[in-house]
């Protein structure tokens, strides 16, 4: 039931767009990119597996559980093909905390730990959102344009200070018990004040996560010349993340859909054509899929008892 009503959001987003864009030109564009600039992207989106899989391994750090960097980026990689292209709802985040526990690591602990990434990933692109807000300002034709923009930020910005605060204020375990929502959050904010402390670790957590958002933007704009659009860097520092927070939404199949409006809507705002931005956020997309594919023919061929470790406490 939840593939199909995914799929089906996911559909009609596309429908509604295409619907009001001109699909003949978008796939003009998508047949013209230079194969430079794909290869440029592959690259680009490799060193983001990496990422992802350092971020992973920090996690873990943070629970005193030690995993080899090999293991987390075969996962990391196989996790892109649950993400982006088996059509279940298995995320790539629930495969590596499968694949934990399979190794030695309670199923709290592992929950823990991919909970510890998506805290630090979207703590990190709330920053990355803040420090595009003056560029969006300045970009921006019409600031009515970026009311939008603005309630993501309040939206990220409220969902981040709530476990800050729950981080430093005691919370009655009778209240916990209660509501078991309240107990997961106060769960997650332990762990949230673990990330602010100042040292190496919390340092390489931060680090990667940032880098994570980083590379998406170098990504786009890399595939933005590859297509021959229009669009400046600046625009697309500003407005991809806002973009792909969107896409974190579980209502869609893979993000598709949601991306894709968001992305139109944000670029027009800069006076970037809607099929520019089509082509621009399906390239990014296909990209995905290609390195999510090569995911799942790599845990096809792979020596799985290499990657058989001790993942319990040290």
């Amino acid at each position: 039931m939840k593939i199909t009503i995914k799929v089906l959001v996911t559909a009609a987003l596309l429908w509604l767009l295409f619907r009001s864009l001109d699909a003949s030109v978008v796939w003009v564009m998508l047949a013209g990119i230079a194969p430079a600039g794909i290869v440029l992207a592959l690259f680009l989106a490799g060193l983001l597996v990496l990422a992802d899989a350092v971020l992973f391994v920090g996690s873990m750090q943070v629970l005193e559980r030690q995993v080899p960097l090999s293991v987390s980026l075969l996962y990391t990689l196989v996790g892109w093909f649950f993400s982006n292209v088996a059509p279940s709802t298995v995320g790539g985040d629930l495969f590596r905390g499968v694949q934990m526990s399979r190794l030695g690591t309670p199923v709290h602990v592992a929950v823990r730990a991919v909970v510890i990434m998506r805290v630090a990933t979207f703590a990190a692109l709330l920053a990355v959102m803040l420090a595009g807000l003056p560029v969006a300002w300045n970009l921006v034709a019409k600031p009515a344009g970026l009311v939008p923009f603005g309630a993501l930020l309040l939206a990220a910005g409220g969902a981040v200070a709530l476990l800050f605060l729950l981080a430093h204020l005691p919370i009655p375990e009778r209240i916990q018990r209660r509501w078991p929502l309240v107990g997961k959050a106060t769960a997650a904010s332990g762990d949230f004040r673990r990330l602010l402390a100042v040292d190496g670790l919390a340092a390489k957590i931060w680090s990667a996560a940032a880098v994570q958002h980083l590379l998406r933007v170098l990504i786009f704009a890399v595939l933005a010349a590859a297509l021959g659009l229009d669009v400046p860097f600046a625009a697309l520092f500003a407005f991809v993340p806002a973009a792909l927070l969107m896409a974190m939404l579980p209502v869609s199949f893979g993000g598709w859909g949601v991306r894709e409006a968001a992305l139109v809507y944000f670029l027009k705002t800069v006076g970037a054509s809607g099929e520019a931005a089509l082509t621009l956020s399906i390239a990014f997309g296909l990209l995905r899929m290609a390195v999510g594919a090569a995911g799942g023919i790599a845990w096809l061929l792979v020596d799985k008892d290499r990657f058989r470790v001790d993942a319990r406490s040290v």
